[in-house]
């Protein structure tokens, strides 16, 4: 039941919203020392993500 639930949510979000929960569940591996143990970034790297990431948690106030 739990799924059918989750999909039928998940057909109801628009592609924005998709692709926004895409790109915080890419981050949030990226930024998982164990679920992505192979990424292994510098200090750079992880900078520039964490940037990112804080990017797509506040995005820019829209102009009309």
């Amino acid at each position: 039941m739990a799924l059918l639930r989750r999909l039928i949510a998940a057909i109801r979000i628009s592609p924005e919203e998709r692709q926004a929960d895409c790109a915080e569940r890419c981050f949030e591996l990226l930024c998982d020392p164990e679920r992505a143990s192979g990424a292994r970034l510098g200090e750079p790297e992880e900078a520039v993500i964490e940037a990112s990431r804080r990017r797509w948690e506040h995005p820019p106030p829209v102009s009309r």
